[in-house]
């Protein structure tokens, strides 16, 4: 008999789970509390960057591999192309420590790059106003994901496998113990599975209260999208993808982009990843960083000052031809853990349920290379073990230091 499943949470890390889990025979019901593809989470935004260039540890090149893989036999699967090769371009200080470790990720890995002067990269790419003493990065192999068909490919694949996506399900208590596990839904029921699988991004913590002791948490990221002029337009098309790894922040973007033909933004979308100086920012005072957020009561209002004038004076100081008025800006949910890794492990108190979270603004890319270890775990119980990366223990004793 096949074991039933439940997996809380539709994101790209929930359908990804699903069909990996539904393709190993399992009976799986997927719960998700708003519709398919939005904006209440953290897969929205249209397009998400792939990149082998992995500053965050060359540990997960080998898992960035694997998704791309899956991703392009699921485009040719589908017959619609989910990955738009354009190169990635990453420029820092020689010293910045995130360009650094983006150097030796590639050289650890053997990511095919091209080290640059400023001036050899501003003559390759001139809209890059790249200060005269910093370096540029080339990876030929990033590019984009296009959000909406990846995640419409995954509902097909999953939906195919046998699984049930049920949308609109809130769940509201992971209950443990007993003869099976079970899931709370805000309704009042109470639906039992033989395992649970919560990968409910920056919602996770809620559902989880004491998990990780307390170090699930939420942020909150702005995502925008400008209007250049139209006789720069034609150019932004054709620049890489990047990322500035620069003392006011580590900001990314994407070429300019005509995303309205699949429900986006046609536009030069960018957006501040993470640094201390865009905490002390988002906190609204000197020296503070960022406290975590609610999911439920998030402030949702893009605010001129807080929000886009970091964005703007980016602009300003490193891609001044991407300039223009802000079409479209919106609020992004980031579910991090301490360490910003992921964790993939059995629940302390319940190995039938499996937590997948923490993918902090990094995960799409990994869908489906994740939905794998999350259904072999998830289904091998007390038997099955976490990459000893993502594991509970390994975070445990990171917050025990």
């Amino acid at each position: 008999m096949s074991e039933s499943v439940i997996v809380v949470g539709g994101g790209a890390i929930g359908l990804a789970a699903a069909w990996s889990l539904a393709r190993r025979g399992a009976e799986v019901l997927v719960l998700e509390r708003h519709g398919h593809v939005h904006e209440l989470g953290s897969h929205g935004g249209y397009t998400r960057i792939i990149r082998q260039a992995y500053h965050e540890g060359s540990h997960y090149i080998g898992l960035v591999r694997e998704a791309e893989d899956e991703w392009l036999a699921l485009a040719r699967r589908r017959g619609d192309p989910l990955l738009a090769r354009t190169g990635l371009v990453e420029f820092g200080h020689p010293d910045n420590a995130d360009y650094q470790a983006t150097l030796a990720a590639c050289r650890a890995s053997e990511v095919v790059h091209e080290r640059l002067s400023a001036a050899a990269a501003r003559e390759r790419w001139p809209m890059f106003h790249v200060p005269r003493d910093w370096e540029v990065c080339y990876t030929p192999s990033g590019g984009y994901l296009r959000v909406r068909a990846c995640m419409d490919a995954l509902w097909a694949e999953a939906a195919a496998a046998g699984a049930k996506i049920r949308h609109g399900a809130r769940a509201r208590e992971i209950v443990m113990g007993g003869d099976r596990p079970r899931v709370l839904l805000e309704e009042g029921a109470l639906l039992p599975a033989d395992r649970v699988v919560v990968c409910a991004g920056a919602y996770s913590a809620d559902l989880l209260p004491g998990f990780l002791r307390g170090g699930l948490t939420a942020q909150r990221r702005v995502l925008a999208w400008t209007t250049p002029a139209p006789a720069r337009r034609s150019a932004l098309s054709k620049m890489p993808v990047w990322a500035g790894l620069t003392p006011e922040g580590f900001f990314y973007g994407f070429p300019h982009l005509e995303m309205a033909g699949e429900g986006g933004v046609d536009g030069f979308k960018l957006a501040c990843h993470t640094t201390a100086t865009w905490d002390r920012i988002q906190a609204g005072e000197a020296g503070a960083t960022a406290p975590p957020v609610n999911p439920e009561r998030v402030d949702r209002v893009v605010d001129l000052q807080r929000d886009l004038a970091p964005l703007e004076r980016f602009l300003e100081r490193y891609l001044p031809a991407a300039r223009g008025p802000i079409e479209r800006a919106t609020v992004c949910m980031y579910g991090c853990t301490p360490s910003w890794d992921f964790i993939i492990d059995h629940h302390p108190l319940d190995a039938r349920v499996t937590v997948a979270a923490g993918f902090s603004g990094h995960g799409f890319k990994f869908a489906p290379a994740i939905g794998r270890l999350i259904a072999e775990l998830a289904l091998a119980g007390a038997r099955g073990s976490a990459p000893e990366l993502f594991s509970y223990a390994r975070h445990q004793r990171d917050l025990a230091r």
